[in-house]
């Protein structure tokens, strides 16, 4: 079966794990990487673009989509996160005798900044739909296609043990994420305990400074969602802030670095797992996180992971386990170990996807 896999597949992106995923599990897989394009685009020229669903980044992806399609003549078109595909596109693919399928890791339905209208046009066109949020189940049900379940995963090539000898990954707690209001104040209360703190993720650079800008201000407010946020320094988070993302192997020597590694949820959408909530414990680290349904049933709660509902707990949780170490480490040793028993790795949930697509 040839497959042709549509999304970020830059070093380091999910999106390019997944498709080589693909290619181990024996399929003939090829990619276009879709953003590429917009990363080509400056600021300005993005912003307009994205939101008038309209341009010359738009035409290039369906253009480069297109060609690709009908140079590989694959059997399957895997659209990942393509909020910029055109409906016309799917049926030009389709009359090339290929099938389609739609997937996204974020959340799509909740929020309305993650849609777009091309992609609300084109979601009827796709053959099928794979969905990891189970809180918009009912919206992807309700298109009238077959829909398949798969959660998030972690990437077994990628996401390991990496322990180093370099102080900049090591620390006690660790996380990697972006800013939100909710997080600040959580991360506020973990560096007030007096523990070693380490932060990296996009847009936490404004609290080193406290000041407003216009692209800060849009940025940020969407991320915040319904919270109020000031703009204003923070000193105890942007003294533990080391940088922006990393990736590759220093994304997995980041997350093995922790002896705790925090999972914190987003507060704009009612998620009840991440991609952290395997790569963590994949990566050796003790996953702390929100206390979810979803996270109980992946990793059992003080054997596996351990979990929180307010600051109090979060904190109290993390001085027992910075100062308990035979405990933690046995949790982060079962944490990693249930990574693989329960076949958590984008490995295997490929290949459950791709069952299920024969089955059609």
């Amino acid at each position: 079966m040839k497959i042709l896999y549509l999304g970020d597949i830059s070093p380091g992106q999910t999106s390019g794990m997944r498709l080589r995923a693909l290619t181990r599990l024996g399929y003939e897989a090829t990619g276009v990487n879709t953003v590429a394009p917009w990363r080509k685009a400056g600021w300005l020229k993005r912003q307009v673009q994205r939101r008038l669903s309209r341009g010359s980044v738009v035409d290039e992806i369906n253009e480069a989509v297109l060609a690709a399609a009908r140079e590989f003549r694959p059997d399957i078109v895997w659209a990942d996160k393509q909020e910029f595909l055109r409906a016309e596109t799917l049926e030009a693919i389709k009359k090339l005798g290929a099938r389609s399928l739609h997937f996204t890791p974020d959340p799509y339905f909740f929020l309305d900044w993650k849609q777009t209208r091309l992609m609300n046009e084109a979601m009827s066109c796709f053959d099928a739909l794979v969905y990891c949020k189970v809180y918009e189940s009912a919206n992807y049900e309700s298109l009238g296609k077959p829909v398949f379940y798969m959660p998030l995963g972690y990437c077994d090539e990628m996401h390991r043990l990496m322990p180093s000898s370099d102080p900049q990954w090591n620390c006690s707690v660790g996380f990697l994420g972006g800013w939100e209001p909710r997080r600040e104040t959580l991360l506020s209360a973990v560096a007030a305990s007096g523990v070693e703190l380490k932060v990296r993720g996009g847009y936490w650079d404004f609290l080193s400074d406290g000041k407003w800008t216009l692209r800060r201000h849009i940025i940020l407010n969407q991320l915040a969602g319904k919270d109020h946020f000031k703009f204003r320094r923070n000193a105890v988070v942007s003294d533990a802030y080391l940088g922006g993302e990393v990736y590759g192997d220093d994304y997995a020597r980041a997350l093995s670095g922790a002896r705790i590694g925090l999972g914190f949820l987003r507060k704009v959408c009612p998620d009840q797992h991440t991609t952290r909530t395997f790569e963590i414990p994949a990566c050796g680290s003790m996953l702390l996180s929100d206390r979810t349904q979803e996270c109980q049933e992946f990793f059992a709660e003080g054997r596996e992971a351990e979990y929180f509902d307010s600051s109090e707990e979060l904190v109290d949780k993390v001085k027992f386990y910075t100062t308990h170490e035979e405990a933690r480490a046995h949790i982060a040793a079962a944490g990693r170990q249930r990574c693989i028993d329960g076949r958590y790795s984008y490995l295997e949930r490929m290949h459950d996807a791709m069952t299920w697509v024969k089955s059609w």
